[in-house]
């Protein structure tokens, strides 16, 4: 057994099967599986990071299916959505019209002791959703207890100064890209949050919410450089569904026609039942 090094700066042993699990839930067949797993276990060594295991993977799944390779890509997709946080949030605020709420974003409720900014409402029938969202663009950074106290803290404020006017019900919900501490987990659960991670809860992650809306960010897209990935952030554009369906956007960044056309018809695949 050969110990690797996580993003995380911890120390554990590789397991061939967690690479294996990543690989079948993006559809890559058997025997490309076996051959990636056997091209990192020919060149592992003690201390290996797992970035660069990953990058062994996504090489030679993307000589293969630049579909499959969009979606092992994922995870580090959304950590590539820019520093400031926003597209992010409407990143998520797009995944909640998915599951049928009406969001708002980046709005300013009045609390009982002061006002707040909230990334995000849902509503849908009577439910109101307070949704914070905590954004990461570096693996190997948690959301610690601190974050769900703070945001717990927000909730009641803003529940306060509402609960003799109003019959709608909220809940509060706290979205990260990345993973929470057992803590912030016990904590949430314990004050009545609903956290997700990009592996928590079991079901409903953050992982499976996009897996099953196949809203998948252009920055999954292989083909794009970042310049141009960086372009159509600035100007709002954030889902390849959205490039899917309006294929002029891509005019202005002057692809060449072949790109261009690979561009397109990689959307197309992720966004097939959407």
């Amino acid at each position: 057994m050969i110990d690797i090094t996580k993003a995380s700066g911890a120390i554990v042993p590789f397991e061939p099967d967690k690479l294996r699990k990543s690989l079948k839930r993006v559809g890559t067949e058997d025997n490309l599986i076996n051959e990636i797993i056997n091209e990192v276990m020919n060149v592992l060594v003690p201390g290996m990071s797992t970035r660069t295991i990953y990058q062994i993977a996504f090489r030679l799944l993307k000589k293969k299916s630049q579909t499959s390779a969009a979606k092992f890509h994922l995870k580090r997709a959304i950590m590539h959505l820019g520093v400031s946080g926003y597209p992010f949030e409407k990143y998520v605020s797009e995944l909640m019209q998915c599951m049928g709420y009406k969001t708002i974003t980046n709005i300013i409720i009045k609390g009982h002791c002061v006002n707040h900014e909230v990334d995000i409402i849902a509503k849908k029938d009577n439910t109101e959703i307070i949704v914070e969202c905590k954004y990461h663009h570096r693996p190997g950074l948690k959301c610690d207890v601190t974050i769900a106290l703070y945001f717990k803290a927000r909730f009641i404020d803003i529940e306060q100064a509402s609960e003799h006017t109003t019959e709608i019900k909220r809940e509060g919900w706290l979205v990260t890209n990345t993973r929470f501490t057992s803590d912030a987990m016990q904590y949430g659960r314990c004050a009545n949050l609903h956290l997700i991670s990009w592996d928590y809860p079991e079901r409903g992650s953050l992982q499976q919410i996009i897996d099953t809306a196949k809203l998948y960010p252009i920055t999954c897209i292989t083909n794009f450089t970042k310049a141009e990935t960086n372009q159509l952030l600035d100007n709002n554009i954030i889902l390849c569904k959205t490039i899917r369906d309006n294929p002029q956007l891509l005019d202005p960044l002057r692809i060449p026609s072949a790109r261009k056309n690979a561009i397109l018809q990689q959307c197309k695949q992720l966004c097939l039942s959407v």
